[in-house]
């Protein structure tokens, strides 16, 4: 994932020039710039020192090297960390989550995935340490996933400490099903035990399978014709049937959601199984995004 297009775009604003200014400079048509800060097109390797000197920045800085490094970096570590917990290994992922911390001490998502870690364990001392994880991520104006989730988490983690009017408390305030008001409350109700309560905290890590799949594959801006064009719903389908009896007791994926993303590149296709990312890329035709998605899935399910 490159960021040319919004990096070069601000750079041209900043300096209040046009695109047939950018353009007049480089010896390129206007309508070539505009195709760069669309994502449409990247400039040829060789108008990429030409750009950076114009803006006064660098090749990485115009590429947005950074941005690339630290999202692959985090991408990676949710992505091994999740390897833990469907290994079992709970301590290896805390182990991933705690060390990407020091890295990145202010992300809510890794302090999120580490307090859901923690919760699981019957160690008092873990147990208040997700407490308070839980409790931090509140007070910094966390994402409304992030924070519902955490709301959710605190409500078993209160529980699991014995203190059932602050988990009532917490459930009061929680939005949609899965970590609702009236879902949490419930469980609450049923006094569930220990192990009970494990596994409550386990599905909003998303460990728990059989009730809890969902796909997600989001498109760019232009690419929703990779639907209809490629017939990726039935292949979807046809995927999805031949599954069977999956890891985790799945019989094949309850859910998948398609749909069109204005927070992507035009050409980019993001498919998330959870909180994974295992696939955030471009692709330079739809055919290959189809065939993409469709092998992703099929590591998914088999």
């Amino acid at each position: 994932m490159l960021y040319i297009a919004e990096n070069l775009r601000a750079l041209r604003k900043s300096k209040d020039m046009t695109q047939e200014d950018v353009a007049a400079i480089l010896g390129v048509s206007p309508q070539s710039v505009s195709k760069w800060e669309r994502g449409d097109t990247y400039p040829d390797i060789t108008i990429l020192p030409s750009l950076a000197n114009l803006f006064k920045t660098s090749v990485d800085g115009l590429i947005g090297i950074d941005k690339i490094n630290d999202a692959e970096a985090i991408t990676s570590v949710f992505m091994y960390g999740q390897k833990h917990l469907f290994d079992g290994d709970n301590d290896g992922a805390a182990a991933v989550y705690s060390d990407a911390l020091k890295t990145y001490p202010n992300d809510e998502n890794i302090m999120l995935e580490l307090a859901l870690v923690l919760a699981l364990d019957s160690d008092p001392v873990k147990i208040d340490q997700a407490m308070s994880l839980c409790e931090r991520i509140l007070t910094v104006n966390p994402s409304e996933r992030v924070q519902y989730t955490t709301r959710a988490a605190l409500c078993y983690i209160y529980l699991k400490k014995g203190e059932k009017e602050k988990a009532v408390d917490a459930a009061q305030i929680l939005p949609h099903i899965r970590v609702s008001r009236e879902t949490v409350l419930n469980e609450i109700e049923k006094n569930p035990d220990i192990d009970e309560i494990n596994t409550l905290i386990s599905r909003i890590t998303f460990r728990d399978n059989a009730a809890y799949d969902i796909l997600v594959i989001d498109f760019g801006l232009d690419m929703l014709p990779v639907i209809k064009d490629h017939d990726l719903l039935e292949r979807i389908s046809e995927v999805r049937n031949k599954a069977g009896k999956g890891k985790a007791g799945r019989n094949k994926l309850p859910m998948v959601r398609v749909r069109d993303n204005t927070d992507l590149h035009p050409n980019q296709v993001r498919v998330r199984y959870y909180s994974d990312y295992v696939l955030d890329r471009a692709f330079s035709e739809t055919e290959e995004a189809a065939r993409e998605i469709i092998r992703t899935l099929c590591e998914i399910v088999k």
